[in-house]
C-alpha cells in the first residue's frame, strides 16, 4: 500500500473510533445543535396538546422527524442550576448551583459541552441566554467553551446564528440556540413591559385558554409547601413594594386564562426564531447530517396550583419538552423513558460527537432510545431539587427552604427541609393533576417505604448530603 493511501485509511479509521459509531466510517461526524428555551412546561406545543390554543409548527416539525420523550424533567426548576447541570452534566448539589447565582465554578472539574466538543474538534458556538457560571462577555473561546458567542434579544439572535452556520458547514459545528421566551411571563406577572417581543393585546378572559383543572392547592399538602406558598405571597421585588410574583392569591380563574394566552404567545415567538434556524439548516443541505435536541431549562406553574414561574417540583415546573431529531437515523414516536435533561445532555451530545464523557457524568445517552434502541436498560427514578430563598418569613427574612424529589414510573415523592408533615407523596397515574398528597394514606403505606428507600439510595450513590 502506498503511503498517502495508508495514512487516508488510518486517518479514516480514527475518525470511525472518533465517533463512536461504525456507520460514520469514512464519514463526517454530525453537527449538533442545541435548542433552548425558558420556562417551557413539557405540554406547551401544538404537537401534544393541540393547535387549538398554541401553534408551534417549527418545534413541531422537529417532533415530526424524531422522538419525543413524555417523562422528561429538570435537575432543579430554575435557570442557574438546571442550566449549569445541562452544560456539565453533575446535579446541582455537585457543582454547587441550587439558586441563581454565576459565580465561576472550577473548569477542570466542571468542563462545559462546548470546551468537551472544542476538544473533540467541533466548532462551537453559543447564540441567545447564557446565565451559566463561566465567563461569557469578552471572555477566550477557552474561558467560555464556544469560538463563537452572542448574547441579544429574542429576535436578534438567529442572524448570528445563521452566519455561524453557514460560515462552518463544511465541518462539524455544535451550536447552542438559547432563547429567552417563554420567560418572559414573568414580566407579564408583573405588569412589566415584555423585553423579547410583543405579543398584542390580551383578549377577555371568555376568548383565552380554560383555567387549569388542576387550579387549587393540593388536598393534605405538606406544611413546608404550604410554608412556601405563603412566603411567597410576601416576596417583594428588588426591595421595593413591588411584588416579585404574580398575585397568586388575588387572581381568579379568569385572570389565570389570560395569563395561559400571554403564555402560549410567549412560545410561538420562540417558536419563529427556532424556525429561521431550521430554514437555514435545510437550504444549505445540512438537515439530514445535524443532530437536534430541543429542550427547555424547566416549566412554569401555568396557574396550576395557583402557581407562576418556577421553583415547584409540579410537573407544569419540572417536567420539560424534550426532542431528539435527525433525519433517517431517529425513529420518529415518542418514549415514556424517564429523563433527566440536566444529567443525559451531556453523555447524549457527547454519543453524537464522539467525544469522552466527562468523568463523574451520572446521566446516559438517549441517542440509542431515539434511534429505536429497544435494548436500553429502564430507569428506575430520576431526582430534582430545589431551594427557596426569594421568597420572604414572616418576619421579612428569606425562608431558604431546601427540597429533593424523586420520579419514578407511577409516583412523585417530594422531601422538604421545614415543617412537622415535610413529605408528598403522588400517584402520577390516577392523579396528574397532583392533587392529592398520599403521604399520610395508609394505603400507600408500602409505596411510600419504597420511595423513601429510593430517596436514600439516591443520596448514597450521588453523594448528597440533603437531611444528612
Amino acid at each position: 500500500m502506498k503511503r498517502r493511501a495508508f495514512l487516508r485509511t488510518i486517518g479514516l479509521a480514527a475518525a470511525a473510533t472518533l465517533s463512536g459509531d461504525l456507520r460514520a466510517y469514512g464519514t463526517r461526524r454530525p453537527n449538533i445543535l442545541l435548542i433552548m428555551t425558558d420556562q417551557q412546561f413539557a405540554e406547551a406545543l401544538s404537537c401534544t396538546m393541540g393547535s387549538e390554543y398554541i401553534k408551534t409548527p417549527n418545534i413541531d416539525s422537529i417532533a415530526a422527524k424524531g422522538m419525543l420523550f413524555t417523562k422528561a424533567y429538570c435537575a432543579n426548576p430554575l435557570c442557574v442550576p438546571n442550566r449549569t447541570s445541562i452544560f456539565t452534566g453533575r446535579y446541582p448539589h455537585e457543582h454547587g448551583k441550587q439558586i441563581n447565582s454565576t459565580k465561576a465554578i472550577d473548569v477542570k472539574e466542571f468542563p462545559n459541552i462546548g470546551m468537551v466538543l472544542r476538544k473533540a474538534g467541533y466548532s462551537t458556538g453559543y447564540f441567545g441566554k447564557w446565565h451559566l457560571p463561566y465567563p461569557f462577555k469578552k471572555a477566550t473561546a477557552e474561558e467560555s467553551g464556544y469560538d463563537e458567542t452572542f448574547d441579544a434579544k429574542d429576535f436578534q439572535i438567529a442572524a448570528p446564528a445563521i452566519e455561524f452556520i453557514r460560515k462552518n458547514k463544511s465541518k462539524p459545528f455544535f451550536v447552542v440556540f438559547s432563547l429567552m421566551n417563554p420567560h418572559n411571563i414573568c414580566q407579564y406577572g408583573r405588569s412589566q413591559p415584555l423585553p423579547d417581543g410583543d405579543i398584542g393585546e390580551v383578549p377577555a378572559a371568555k376568548n383565552c385558554p380554560p383555567a387549569p383543572a388542576n387550579l387549587e392547592k393540593a388536598n393534605n399538602q405538606s406544611d413546608a409547601l404550604e410554608a412556601i406558598w405563603q412566603a411567597r405571597l410576601r416576596a417583594r421585588y428588588k426591595k421595593t413594594d413591588k411584588r416579585m410574583f404574580a398575585p397568586l392569591e388575588l387572581w381568579g380563574a379568569d385572570d389565570w386564562r389570560k395569563y395561559r394566552w400571554a403564555y402560549y404567545r410567549m412560545v410561538e415567538l420562540a417558536d419563529k426564531e427556532i424556525g429561521r434556524v431550521l430554514s437555514t439548516l435545510r437550504k444549505e443541505g445540512l438537515e439530514e447530517n445535524t443532530a437536534i435536541i430541543f429542550t427547555s431549562d424547566h416549566g412554569d406553574g401555568i396557574g396550576s396550583h395557583r402557581w407562576s414561574q418556577k421553583n415547584m417540583f409540579y410537573d407544569e415546573c419540572s417536567r420539560i419538552p424534550f426532542i431528539i431529531s435527525q433525519p433517517g437515523r431517529t425513529k420518529v414516536g415518542t418514549s415514556d423513558f424517564l429523563v433527566n435533561n440536566g444529567l443525559d445532555i451531556m453523555p447524549t451530545i457527547c454519543d453524537y460527537a464522539g467525544a469522552k464523557v466527562p468523568a463523574k457524568c451520572k446521566g446516559v445517552s438517549l441517542r440509542g432510545i431515539a434511534e429505536g434502541n429497544k435494548q436500553q436498560k429502564k430507569r428506575k427514578y430520576v431526582a430534582c431539587s430545589t431551594c427557596f430563598v426569594q421568597d420572604l418569613r414572616q418576619d421579612g427574612e428569606p425562608i431558604n427552604i431546601e427540597g429533593r424529589m424523586i420520579r419514578t414510573k407511577d409516583f412523585k415523592y417530594y422531601i422538604f427541609d421545614h415543617g412537622k408533615r415535610p413529605e408528598m407523596l403522588i400517584d402520577m397515574k390516577n392523579d396528574p393533576g397532583e392533587m392529592e398528597n398520599q403521604a399520610g394514606n395508609p394505603d400507600y403505606k408500602k409505596v411510600l417505604a419504597e420511595h423513601r428507600e429510593i430517596f436514600a439510595k439516591y443520596k448514597k450513590e450521588t453523594g448528597d448530603d440533603f437531611l444528612s
